[in-house]
């Protein structure tokens, strides 16, 4: 089995690092998580006790002497700097190909497509009608570029706490920075761990007083009118979802 320890000592000297875990196949390196870190940051992964997708990946990988950690930008002097980094690479790297849970962190909006930017930028924003009423679901952290059809679908319709589930929520909208990524028409609630999940793991004891939607895609004209657009919503004061199309 592969012994990274003997690297600590040189980790020590090249301050805040953005850092690449890769599987090794012959002459090709193929990152399978991005993070950022200081000192050890990037060993103390191969000591992680809590079960994971990456830590069945990386517990396969040392098996096989097939690990690869990669440091892909060094001497950053500060940890902000260290974020943005990070964030632009898990945004060009992931492509939903990234055991990482969350995008990073670091910037307001991340890989966008040009007509998003123009979106957001424009300052126009997008009204949901009464007949189309909901909730928003706000992903930033959950949410990152590139993630497939699946895991934006199991990242909006739970698991939830306090949420309201009366006869008007008719639509979940997936947002990410304001903008609307997707619209889900909500045909019931149950409580949280009633599905399956395909992309997410969840502790059950961590779920037992969460809800979640059963549901699917909204109509086609339901989401030409509002996907990729800037949703008009009131502040969240720190909820993760907010009722729209009520007025």
């Amino acid at each position: 089995m592969q012994d990274f320890s003997k690297f600590k000592k040189s980790l020590l000297a090249i301050d805040h690092y953005i850092y690449a875990l890769c599987e090794i196949d012959g002459d090709k390196r193929t990152p399978f998580y991005i993070g950022k870190g200081v000192n050890d940051r990037c060993l103390q992964h191969l000591k992680e006790k809590k079960d994971s997708p990456k830590k069945e990946v990386i517990e396969r990988l040392l098996e096989k002497n097939s690990l690869g950690i990669d440091i892909l930008r060094h001497g950053i002097k500060t940890d902000k700097t260290a974020k943005l980094i990070e964030a632009t690479c898990i945004d060009l790297l992931g492509i939903g190909e990234l055991s990482n849970k969350v995008r990073g962190s670091g910037s307001e909006m991340g890989r966008a497509t040009i007509e998003e930017i123009h979106n957001l930028k424009s300052g126009e924003l997008v009204e949901i009608q009464k007949e189309h009423q909901g909730l928003a679901f706000l992903l930033n952290s959950t949410y990152k570029s590139g993630m497939s059809e699946i895991e934006l679908f199991e990242s909006t319709r739970g698991v939830w706490r306090n949420i309201s589930r009366d006869d008007s929520i008719k639509y979940a909208y997936a947002t990410y920075g304001g903008l609307i990524k997707e619209v889900y028409q909500i045909h019931s609630w149950v409580k949280a761990g009633t599905q399956q999940y395909f992309t997410r793991c969840f502790d059950n004891r961590d779920i037992s007083q969460r809800w979640e939607f059963v549901g699917k895609k909204a109509p086609t004209d339901v989401r030409e009118k509002y996907v990729g657009k800037v949703i008009k919503k009131d502040r969240s004061f720190g909820n993760p979802f907010i009722k729209v199309g009520n007025d």
